[in-house]
């Protein structure tokens, strides 16, 4: 990948959800040019190109767009059973991928994109862009200066609209398309955030899984999640289907608890229903507490973040995202939230549904 121009993108898609991730490429001086792919019939090539005038290029199939040699990076946006073979052709044809989560059905099939990736040396990543919000950078900074002391806990919480408000026919609800439910489509950016903040793995699950909704679907719609991590600190989890008010009607919260102090994060409030990159734009107040000596901010901090509207799916977080990824193709590095972190997320679903359905506490192996 060359920076001395400006990078052409591919844009592949076998799913529909990937429109507002052509519109924040739109937003990159980086980006010079897009080729769109609609790599199945679930898919229009006109739809997904939408009324971007970076969209030069148009295929219908996958290896017809990576036969071209100009291509710096390609962002996926596949159905979690299609996205594995996807990006197993584009990391074969030597190019870094920035996808869209959970890229598999099962942890095994994500597993062994990555070890390809890392034999290749290729970029490989997800599109986690909350780890982009101003709250978790404020959280992380106070984390390495040791304001919470020794972390002992940590929750999550990633709780959405009730089912009422979904369409349950489509392929999120089958676990043969989607591979869970909940847990891994929403759920996903929550965990994820606990994972990144605690800085190391899960090794044992006790989790309750199960179906609360009136409406019968064949996924989870609902999870409590006990962790314990490799240093023996604890976690808890829960994600949802389960808010009156609307299919965008989110709460999405992040709690530490230290010796010297504790956090809390409400990245999203059940306040009212948000829509696309508008969901970003939502204020809540971060509450930092600390004791830790020698914090140069330490007591009681409240901060309240106003991020400004940017269009596309993520909005500005999704954009910084982006151009780290880009960054990091370039020299070979790791992406902002690398393949290995969402086949750790798998990981621990599926542990999440063992733990369910035998009653029993699940190791995962580090």
């Amino acid at each position: 990948m060359s920076r001395d121009r400006r990078l052409v993108i591919g844009a592949i898609s076998s799913h529909g959800h990937e429109l507002g991730h052509v519109s924040v490429l739109d937003q990159l001086d980086e980006v010079g040019s897009i080729h769109v792919c609609a790599a199945s019939d679930l898919v229009d090539v006109e739809d997904l190109a939408g009324e971007s005038a970076r969209v030069v290029g148009k295929y219908t199939n996958v290896d017809a767009l990576l036969e071209r040699a100009d291509l710096d990076a390609v962002i996926m946006c596949a159905r979690p059973d299609h996205a594995p073979g996807i990006m197993e052709k584009v990391v074969n044809a030597g190019l870094p991928v920035l996808y869209d989560k959970p890229a598999a059905t099962r942890a095994a099939d994500l597993r062994r994109v990555a070890e390809a990736a890392k034999r290749k040396g290729v970029t490989a990543g997800a599109m986690l862009q909350w780890r982009y919000h101003p709250m978790t950078i404020s959280l992380k900074r106070a984390l390495m200066d040791g304001a919470l002391g020794d972390v002992m806990t940590i929750e999550g919480k990633m709780l959405n609209g009730l089912l009422r408000y979904r369409d349950t026919s489509t392929y999120l609800f089958e676990p043969e398309t989607a591979g869970h439910g909940i847990l891994s489509w929403l759920g996903c950016h929550c965990m994820d955030l606990v994972i990144y903040l605690m800085q190391e793995r899960v090794v044992e699950v006790m989790a309750m899984v199960g179906n609360l909704n009136p409406e019968k679907v064949k996924v989870e719609d609902s999870g409590f999640l006990i962790l314990k991590f490799e240093s023996g600190r604890m976690g808890t989890f829960q994600a949802g289907y389960h808010l009156l008010g609307g299919k965008a009607t989110y709460d999405f919260y992040v709690g530490m608890r230290g010796t010297e102090g504790f956090a809390v994060l409400p990245l999203l409030e059940p306040q009212e229903e948000t829509s696309g990159g508008s969901e970003v734009e939502h204020t809540s107040t971060y509450t930092l507490s600390s004791e830790a000596r020698g914090w140069n901010t330490g007591g009681v901090r409240r901060e309240r973040f106003a991020i400004p509207h940017a269009p596309g799916y993520g909005g500005v977080m999704a954009e910084e995202l982006y151009r780290d990824f880009f960054d990091a193709a370039q020299s070979g590095a790791p992406a902002p939230a690398p393949i290995e972190d969402s086949v750790h997320l798998l990981e621990i679903v599926e542990a999440a549904k063992e733990s369910s359905a035998t009653g029993r506490a699940v190791g995962i192996a580090v």
